[in-house]
């Protein structure tokens, strides 16, 4: 029968075998580094302005009355450890007393696969923007809903659903909001004639004198990203979109906004933040348990040898 001590050396070679192997190949199997969870709460992002100013294009006017222009994600199937596939709803809806469709400004569906560690689009995105039209592949080629882990002070490229392609969003400041270190980006849009990227059907209009006037899309978005897990917590919007000459005179206001979130839904984006784990503690466990899991193996192996027994017994005869 093997001696208590050589049981219980070998006991500690399989500990230390087991946390060893634990601390080095738990990071391919657990991920605990802030990349996008599959089930948060809160991915609804609603701006409002109650003195917006749109044109209704029935009328051909514009009026002054409150918007609401919403982002909605969600998150669904094909998904795995590093990517899932994003859907994305983007409406401005006018508040006014007219029929729903009316109201309604611009809206569009868009699908894609995204990066859940760095944000970045993988795919193209499906995009339909009119009832019983043929959907279309736009590239993205850029950040949209979400920014990468541990985002740096820099300027990224960020997906604008107008223009339908990216524009710059520079680092402009980092602040302090509810705890959580936010930094904030402001992409910058110049007048840029929309008719000229892509056709749409109200990409061009016919002024009263007859004259053609061309959609130009321009002003600030300013996005508040938590800086550890790369949420956007805030969004922004100062836009001016107006209809002008084809040298960029405008002619007329096609929408004039000046909307973000209430601070109510901007608390609840960051307390959503906060409970994302960027992997510090889980990094620190796992070299801990490969630590103790080397030093186990070292001690079980040289009692299990009976190092420690030929030590005491060449002591003894000394």
């Amino acid at each position: 029968m093997l001696p208590k001590s050589r049981i219980f050396s070998a006991l500690l070679v399989g500990l230390g075998a087991m946390l060893l192997a634990w601390g080095l190949l738990s990071p391919f199997f657990l991920h605990f580094d802030g990349r996008m969870p599959l089930d948060l709460r809160n991915t609804t992002f609603t701006l409002q302005d109650e003195q917006a100013k749109t044109r209704i294009p029935q009328q051909e006017r514009t009026v002054t009355a409150p918007v609401t222009r919403q982002y909605h994600a969600e998150f669904m199937d094909p998904v795995d450890t590093n990517s899932v596939t994003a859907r994305i709803g983007v409406s401005t809806l006018r508040e006014s007393n007219q029929a729903d469709l009316d109201r309604l400004i611009e809206a569009s569906v868009w699908s894609y696969r995204l990066d859940r560690y760095t944000g970045d689009a993988m795919t193209e995105a499906t995009m339909s923007d009119q009832p019983a039209s043929a959907a279309k592949q736009v590239p993205v080629d850029s950040l949209w809903v979400k920014f990468p882990v541990k985002s740096q002070q820099t300027t990224y490229q960020v997906f604008d659903v107008t223009l339908r392609k990216p524009v710059a969003a520079e680092f402009a400041e980092e602040m302090e909001i509810d705890g959580r270190t936010v930094y904030r980006y402001r992409q910058n849009i110049e007048p840029t004639n929309v008719a000229m990227s892509y056709a749409g059907p109200f990409n061009t209009i016919t002024l009263p004198d007859g004259e053609k006037a061309y959609l130009f899309h321009s002003g600030t978005r300013d996005y508040f990203v938590d800086q550890k897990s790369g949420l956007v917590v805030d969004i922004h919007e100062q836009i001016d979109d107006f209809y002008g000459s084809r040298s960029g005179e405008k002619k007329e206001q096609q929408l004039l906004f000046d909307g973000q979130l209430s601070e109510e839904s901007r608390s609840q984006m960051l307390a959503q933040a906060a409970d994302i784990k960027d992997g510090s503690v889980a990094r620190m466990l796992n070299w801990v348990a490969i630590g103790a899991g080397m030093l186990f193996l070292v001690i079980g192996l040289a009692g299990v040898f009976g190092i420690f027994k030929r030590r005491k017994n060449v002591t003894g005869r000394a």
